[in-house]
């Protein structure tokens, strides 16, 4: 099996899994399953289907009020938008425009990562948080 198939394979799995989370009306599973199809587009460079998704998680994740899922989100987000940039002809607009969407995104993620802190443990705090500062450069 191709990479690519392994990440086709678990579109279609975390697909089944967005359907049973509509039929059984869970919002917040239906926000984590989109995360996941998001994050398989992204690999796939199906930068748009992967913006989509999470951003559907992300509305999702308000809806339900999920702080977590928010900040999850919001990283995801603009680990897509970066990973779209890098994809870009350099010094193009488009470039641009996708560099600056991933610094937006990452700057609310990390919002959301000191809202978050005294929901989680430390140690899921400091990796949260440095994640997202890793991803700044």
């Amino acid at each position: 099996m191709t990479v690519s198939g392994s990440f086709e394979d678990a579109i279609a799995e975390h697909e089944q899994e967005l359907a049973l989370s509509e039929a059984l009306n869970d919002q917040l599973g239906m926000a984590v399953a989109h995360r996941r199809v998001g994050e398989c587009y992204g690999e796939l460079s199906s930068f748009d289907d992967a913006l989509r998704h999470q951003r559907l998680h992300l509305d999702l994740a308000q809806r339900c009020g999920s702080m977590l899922e928010q900040q999850r989100a919001l990283a995801t987000i603009g680990l897509t938008h970066f990973r779209s940039a890098e994809a870009c002809d350099s010094g193009t607009e488009a470039e641009d425009v996708a560099l600056k969407s991933a610094e937006e995104s990452f700057q609310q993620s990390l919002l959301m990562c000191e809202r978050v802190r005294g929901m989680i443990t430390d140690v899921e705090y400091s990796e949260m948080k440095a994640r997202l500062l890793l991803n700044f450069g």
